[in-house]
């Protein structure tokens, strides 16, 4: 339900800015009809970690779906997209997404390494 995609800019000498792309596929989504729109909340969390598995930096996410009837069948072929973004030093990486949705309590995950120089 989930692919992930990273992409980083060297800013600085020693720095760089990474972006991390969730792209969510919402077809499976529980939604609540209620006053004619489709909802669901999901609650998106990313992560960076170094090669030893220690925490870095990290941001979480609210994304509160009220689609129309129209838009819904729109995004159900082409998904969402969720862009984060972190200022990292040089060096390798492990990037973890996570999202959970509030109706079904649907999770997923996703994990990729990038190694920044």
């Amino acid at each position: 339900p989930m692919e992930l995609h990273t992409q980083f800019f060297r800013s600085v000498e020693d720095g760089a800015n990474l972006s991390v792309v969730a792209q969510l596929d919402i077809r499976s989504l529980p939604y609540r009809k209620e006053e004619g729109r489709n909802r669901d909340s999901l609650t998106i969390v990313s992560a960076v970690f170094d090669v030893n598995g220690n925490y870095v930096t990290g941001a979480e996410k609210l994304l509160e779906l009220r689609l129309k009837d129209d838009t819904l069948q729109r995004k159900l072929d082409s998904g969402i997209k969720i862009k984060t973004s972190f200022d990292v030093k040089v060096g390798g990486y492990v990037v973890r997404v996570v999202v959970r949705d509030s109706e079904g309590k649907l999770m997923a995950s996703e994990n990729t390494a990038i190694d920044i120089r």
